[in-house]
């Protein structure tokens, strides 16, 4: 008895997670097409399929950048940031050679 009203109080816990986790994600989307054109948010959605850290970091940017020009934010601009995200994310890797 006990270990069912324990099952049931965690499917309980993790659905309400994933309505908090789902709303969050209506509230940054519904953000996001006020806050780029047409072209800079279908670009975006496409790489939230792809890389969803890429996108959740792009989004951030792109919000604050946002806030500060108060205008929408094209599809040449929202390129731009995510390579310039890209670029910083990459690590560069070298090779060294140790001679004996």
């Amino acid at each position: 008895m006990e270990e069912e009203e324990r099952i049931k109080k965690k499917k309980l816990t993790e659905q309400h997670k994933l309505a908090e986790a789902k709303k969050a994600e209506e509230q940054l989307k519904a953000a996001l097409r006020t806050s780029l054109s047409e072209g800079g948010y279908n670009r975006l959605m496409n790489v939230k399929i792809a890389n969803t850290q890429l996108f959740l970091t792009a989004a951030q940017h792109l919000l604050r950048i946002f806030q500060k020009v108060q205008r929408r934010i094209t599809d040449a601009e929202v390129l731009m940031v995510l390579k310039s995200i890209k670029q910083q994310s990459e690590k560069e890797s070298t090779i060294t050679f140790d001679r004996k």
